[in-house]
């Protein structure tokens, strides 16, 4: 091409090299890759955490078949060892080895029981139980009725109480006095608002006037150890 000067005139043009076609397939190997990558790694992560749930899984199984072998265990201990002290006590000997409870307790169903000869308002009755972290006896059972019942042939003081001579008769735990479980005799009348228990029935009494007591306490596990030595 001439410019006006009669100079011929050569346009260069810079010519860039088609990279597109050169690097779009490292471009899209790249993608693939990492998306393979990505799914590897989330299908790493779900696996870890499915071991995981499963670990953890095994491990409460494995928990609470132990925890139901020791209560079957120790249910079976008890009834064993309760046995043995109903075989002792009819030659006398009323403190077995195995029992759970301390001397001149008696242990009977998951309880310890103890029968004073203390003259007692309630209210001193309950102070007293409460010492020796007890509580007054709860008649919560036709097995439990029939046992104080076979125990005792006294007036003692029960855990059972109300507010009033309208109050509802309530056991030391907060829970209702069930007239079909056992009879609420005599005439409870005012100022008769604490219960002792006599001859199978509960009585209304005042809580000033003074009986003997019974309390009662969680027993802990029968003494295996002494039962294995009876049967050796």
């Amino acid at each position: 091409m001439m410019d006006e000067d009669g100079y011929l005139t050569i346009n260069i043009k810079d010519r860039k090299p088609a990279l597109n076609a050169v690097n779009s397939a490292p471009s899209s190997s790249w993608r693939v890759m990492a998306l393979a990558l990505l799914i590897l790694c989330m299908g790493m992560a779900i696996g870890l955490v499915t071991l995981g749930i499963l670990s953890v899984t095994q491990q409460n199984l494995q928990k609470a078949e132990n925890g139901n072998l020791s209560e079957t265990l120790n249910q079976l201990a008890k009834y064993f060892c309760q046995d043995l002290i109903k075989q002792s006590e009819q030659k006398g000997i009323h403190n077995h080895q195995c029992s759970p409870c301390d001397t001149n307790w008696r242990y009977y169903g998951n309880s310890c029981y103890g029968f004073f000869k203390h003259n007692l308002t309630w209210d001193e009755s309950k102070q007293y139980c409460s010492e020796m972290k007890a509580k007054l006896v709860k008649i919560a059972s036709q097995e439990i009725l029939k046992y104080i019942k076979g125990r005792t042939g006294l007036i003692r003081w029960v855990g059972l109480s109300r507010q009033n001579s309208d109050g509802v008769w309530m056991w030391e735990d907060g829970s209702v006095f069930s007239k079909n479980m056992i009879t609420l005799s005599g005439d409870a009348r005012e100022n008769m608002n604490c219960a002792y228990f006599y001859n199978g029935k509960i009585v209304p009494s005042s809580c000033e006037s003074k009986q003997y007591l019974m309390c009662e306490r969680k027993a802990g596990v029968a003494k295996v150890a002494e039962l294995l030595q009876q049967e050796n």
